[in-house]
């Protein structure tokens, strides 16, 4: 087997902890959980939320297999028992010998010695500046400019086209000139979806799409605005020579999954305007992960991100980064968790995605399609190098 266990990883996809204090089991259940089945998820539904639904809540998220395996893997981390009051006891007790210092053992433990870092979630955010003071020295923070808030802010503000378009491209220049933001972002798949025409570009689609939307008589204006402001980002990513991300696939409940799928971003991505952008595709579309790998093959500058998937899906793990590379480049395929919450989940990502890589290369030298030095090379590339080409770390 490839040993990956001295590896450094770099986490192409996090968010800021909200979470950096003690926790009961509740609290803790559902900040490394998956996104969903919440009390208010059920108010909004008419259910009265008693201590019975409660109860049904936690235990759907007990039951499922990435959150038994969290809790395994943080009790042989933490020397405990492997049940989840143990855990949250454990845990709680190493919180309070300090968070930074809890943080720094978890990541030395798994080899995490980078994370870029999306701070457009959660909302209020929480500054870059904060975050890296609370990060252990060991842990590189790379920070990235997710464009919905600013979207938002903008919107609020009823300004006119010309301000709006001018503000819009300012915020996120000055984001990468100036505060240290090596990529952008967009989730426009949770919005509007992914059926972006690559004729979105023209800023007369943004200046009508944005009075339909002052006056009140756009039924689909939302999606014209939000596609012309996705085209020129990408086409201010050029500018800069840094990466786009893009959501696609999987989400929290929210999520229209049929509109996620990345193959619906081919039109926009093979249009030659667009080509020289380097495009992270955001989970790999995951459940729709083949679409993304075969788009990695015949896209040059189109990357997928092994995130989400990994941890959450779980088992499914070494499928996902087999299925994957059935087609992507070895060279365009980078590790990733979507932690978010708590630092656990970077933690249990990392573990888990250390040994699907290896499972699934070291599959492809028994079956004699590599070599264990080619393997071995790839590995280190996905879990770090391929990113830290892409986001220019080492230049």
């Amino acid at each position: 087997m490839i040993d990956t266990s001295r590896m450094p990883v770099l986490d192409v996809h996090a968010h800021p902890f909200v979470a950096r204090g003690e926790q009961d089991a509740a609290q803790f259940t559902n900040t490394i959980s998956f996104g969903g089945g919440s009390p208010a998820y059920m108010e909004q539904g008419g259910i009265a939320v008693d201590d019975a639904v409660l109860a049904e809540l936690q235990r759907n998220k007990h039951d499922v297999v990435y959150f038994r395996y969290t809790v395994h893997l943080l009790a042989e981390f933490l020397g405990c028992e492997p049940e989840l009051e143990a855990v949250i006891e454990a845990r709680n007790a190493a919180l309070r010998e300090g968070y930074t210092e809890y943080v720094a053992r978890l990541y030395d433990a798994c080899g995490l010695n980078a994370m870029v870092v999306d701070f457009g979630y959660p909302q209020p955010p929480i500054s870059v500046e904060q975050f890296d003071a609370e990060m252990p020295d060991s842990l590189e923070v790379v920070p990235i400019y997710r464009i919905e808030p600013l979207i938002v802010d903008l919107l609020a503000e009823r300004v006119g086209w010309d301000e709006f378009s001018r503000r819009y491209d300012e915020a996120i220049s000055h984001a990468i000139e100036h505060e240290g933001f090596k990529g952008v972002k967009s989730i426009i798949a949770y919005r509007t979806g992914l059926d972006v025409s690559p004729l979105s570009r023209t800023p007369d689609q943004g200046r009508l799409a944005l009075d339909a939307i002052h006056r009140g008589t756009g039924g689909n204006a939302t999606k014209k605005l939000r596609d012309h402001l996705l085209c020129r980002a990408l086409e201010l990513c050029m500018d800069y020579d840094v990466p786009m991300q893009i959501h696609t696939g999987m989400g929290d409940y929210e999520v229209n999954l049929t509109e996620c799928r990345p193959a619906l971003l081919m039109d926009l991505l093979r249009f030659p305007t667009f080509r020289a952008c380097h495009v992270l595709l955001v989970h790999t579309g995951y459940p729709y992960h083949a679409e993304a790998g075969y788009m990695a093959n015949v896209l040059p500058r189109v990357y997928c991100d092994l995130s989400e998937g990994i941890p959450f899906a779980g088992a499914a793990a070494r499928r996902i980064v087999a299925e994957v590379l059935e087609m992507a480049p070895l060279s365009k395929v980078v590790y990733g968790s979507d932690g978010y919450g708590a630092p656990e989940i970077n933690y249990v990502g990392a573990v888990l995605g250390k040994r699907a890589v290896a499972q699934a290369l070291q599959a492809l030298v028994d079956e004699g399609m590599l070599s264990q030095p080619e393997a071995t090379e790839a590995a280190r590339d996905i879990l770090s190098g391929n990113a830290r080409r892409l986001y220019h770390l080492d230049s």
